[in-house]
């Protein structure tokens, strides 16, 4: 090989490596760095002082980062070098003179790297458990654990081709298992054990079909790829089967073997549509990376979901437990001094708390969510101090005192008292749309069903809230009835009810039918469902026509779509209500298609037709609304019409649009009316202006009921 074509090797290998060129010349002084990139004109070199400016991407923005880098090619990348040697026909000895003038550019020595004293676990790691102590409150002895079980490939070493470690750390929410890990991660970042204190979280309940597997496999592929070392698993439990086995191989054999044909794309992994291509991605490596799996349910949801092989890799099982008296008392603390010293640099006000504001969030914060609750009062705290400075204009330093009053936290600011306690249940929505069921015509028992519902709610949630055990009622209903019975504006009314109350977290409804989530090809039914439940995610769900769901055992993309609503379901239960709306026979088989509907939908909610008295007040209603009144003459003789066509077949009358469809026609009438007698009143609807013809016919009588 010439010396143009191993100086040509020599840059393509660098920049592959370090990202950079070659001749870089890294400097440094005290915390700052110095960088010269070596592509200037000669005299013409170009400093690039990482402490005050934010230099190129192609350069490591810290000394620290370089060398580890460099280390990492020194030491640890062995294999790939080999294989760069032969793909570009550099020798062994020119890769080792390369290797000598990478570190002679960058000031190494590489005996020194290589002859280093191996570190000593045990004090780094007691000192690094001292340091997540100190950050982290409470659960010391589940700190202990994980502090050892990221220590154990430096004990035990490292097995090649294999994840560093296997974690499973279970717990409560809000027991602190995210923060935690994280800290962990930042302590062994900060000790040059890490190349990055990044720790990638994958919610496995993200990808819940398999038409998502190329979603999956990339973002999978970028943390595996990525500097941080620790990869979390969330969710597993309700993890799509096919993903999950993928995960397990991970864990199993150390890597994933990709059934299809992958390339790169500017870094990001595609599925190659070309065929055999040189550069293939055929398997996904967890080498180096610590893999932890994340879940509120114990070693028996690991094993449901993986099955026992996967628990026999699973090393360290890292048990958290709720915050006790003593932790609350002292997170409590952590956080009154760190919004005092944020209120005091953000907003200029000096802040005291009244220790019976501490006593008052232990009493009421949210069991169930523990230190994130605790977090979000203090937020809420910071959050009412602002809104003070706002509204009073405060530009100079202030006293602020928090304290509670009548139960409440309050903070006195100057002469007014702001309350600091920020509800997610709607005072005035509730009463507000208590006011539009009250005007809705007839449907009294609907309407006790919803009140009685939102009691039920409201209760559980305060005992929820304490630690207390509560009675998980399902919310999910079925709607039967025939058309314009006013399911629909029910429904409307109660995703608003669900957010107001806070057992919904963005109260929307969307409804849909079966055209919205049947597709017609094998495969894309459950993703096209999918994607209408999540938008349906922290609101209802409503399926008008549910029973056209399920046409016969033949329909597998029917059934596939109940299926996957079923599932959805139950993995969501906390923030989505489902309704399921349609005439009551055919409501009722439909229930037989599933073995878990009729479990899942206690709640059945017949809409009766509407009488004739009903459509009139409906009638008046829908012309109070158009701007006319209904005369004392006409109504009479509209309701006698009302209960005829509703004899005959209220099924095809259309009950509430009936009503409606009569104004409208009546207003047209009104309007040719007016124009051969302009002197008539504008706002009444006469008798003359109604057409009384009897437009429905008697249902059919089927051959079978003859």
């Amino acid at each position: 090989m010439n010396d143009r074509r191993r100086e040509e090797e020599k840059e393509r290998l660098m920049r592959e490596l370090m990202n950079r060129k070659r001749n870089t010349v890294i400097s440094k002084e005290g915390n700052e760095v110095v960088l010269t990139t070596g592509t200037e004109k000669p005299g013409q070199e170009t400093e690039v002082n990482f402490g005050t400016v934010n230099a190129s991407k192609d350069l490591l923005s810290r000394a620290d980062d370089a060398l580890l880098s460099l280390r990492k090619v020194l030491e640890g990348n062995q294999k790939e070098l080999e294989q760069m040697t032969k793909e570009s026909g550099l020798s062994n000895a020119d890769m080792e003179r390369f290797q000598q003038e990478i570190a002679d550019d960058y000031g190494i020595n590489v005996e020194e790297v290589q002859t280093r004293k191996p570190m000593d676990s045990g004090r780094e790691f007691a000192e690094i458990l001292e340091d997540v102590k100190g950050r982290i409150v409470g659960n010391d002895d589940a700190l202990a654990q994980l502090t050892t079980s990221f220590r154990r490939p430096y004990v035990m070493g490292e097995t090649p081709g294999r994840a560093r470690n296997v974690i499973l750390v279970t717990g409560p929410k809000g027991s602190g298992r995210h923060a935690s890990i994280a800290a962990v991660a930042r302590s062994m970042y900060e000790r040059q054990l890490f190349l990055s204190d990044e720790v990638y979280t994958i919610d496995m309940s993200l990808y819940q079909s398999g038409a998502q597997e190329a979603i999956f496999l990339q973002d999978l592929y970028k943390d595996l790829q990525g500097k941080g070392s620790v990869i979390c698993f969330e969710n597993f439990e309700v993890g799509f089967p096919a993903f999950l086995r993928m995960v397990d191989s991970l864990v199993n054999t150390g890597k994933v073997t990709l059934s299809k044909r992958y390339v790169l794309n500017k870094g990001v992994l595609v599925e190659n549509q070309t065929g055999l291509v040189k550069d293939a991605v055929d398997s996904l490596s967890a080498e180096g990376k610590y893999l932890v799996f994340i879940t509120t349910k114990g070693t028996s949801a690991v094993q449901n979901a993986f099955g026992a092989d996967f628990l026999y890799h699973v090393l360290d099982i890292v048990t958290f437990r709720a915050l006790d008296a003593d932790a609350v008392q002292e997170m409590c603390g952590l956080k009154r001094d760190e919004l005092a010293a944020r209120a005091d640099e953000k907003l200029q006000l000096k802040v005291n708390m009244d220790p019976a504001v501490i006593t008052w969030i232990a009493e009421h914060f949210d069991k169930t969510n523990g230190s994130d609750a605790i977090a979000e009062i203090f937020n809420n705290f910071y959050i009412g101090l602002s809104e003070a400075v706002l509204r009073q204009n405060l530009f100079a330093e202030t006293d602020a005192l928090i304290t509670v009053e009548n139960n409440v936290p309050v903070a006195h600011v100057k002469d007014e008292t702001i309350t600091l306690v920020r509800s997610k249940t709607s005072a005035g929505e509730i009463e507000q749309i208590n006011k539009e069921l009250d005007e809705i015509v007839g449907l009294q028992m609907v309407k006790d069903y919803i009140y009685s519902l939102q009691s039920h709610i409201q209760m559980q949630q305060i005992r929820k809230q304490q630690g207390m055990k509560v009675s998980d009622v399902s919310k999910h209903m079925i709607f039967t009835g025939n058309p314009g019975t006013g399911k629909t504006t029910i429904a409307r009314l109660l995703s608003r009810y669900m957010k107001a109350i806070g057992a919904l977290s963005n109260g929307q409804l969307v409804e849909v039918t079966r055209a919205d989530l049947v597709a017609q090809y094998v495969g894309q039914t459950a993703p096209l469902t999918m994607n209408v439940i999540k938008s349906a995610m922290g609101g209802v769900l409503f399926i008008d026509e549910a029973y056209s769901l399920y046409r016969g055992k033949d329909d597998s993309f029917g059934l596939e779509c109940i299926d996957t609503i079923v599932k959805a379901m139950e993995d969501n239960r906390d923030d989505l209500i489902v309704i399921l709306a349609g005439y009551q026979r055919e409501m009722a088989g439909f229930l037989e298609s599933n073995s878990g509907l009729k479990s899942r939908f206690p709640n059945i909610i017949h809409f009766p037709d509407y009488t004739g008295d009903e459509l009139l007040k409906i009638a008046v209603l829908q012309a109070k609304g158009k701007g006319y009144v209904i005369t004392e003459e006409a109504q009479p003789k509209l309701k006698d019409y009302f209960d005829e066509v509703q004899a005959i077949n209220a099924a095809e009358a259309g009950n509430g649009r009936l009503a409606r469809n009569v104004v409208e026609d009546a207003i047209l009438t009104q309007s040719k009316r007016l124009v051969a007698h302009p002197e008539d009143s504008m706002e009444e609807l006469r008798l003359e202006d109604f057409d009384f013809t009897i437009k429905v016919e008697p249902p059919k009588t089927s051959f079978l009921a003859q």
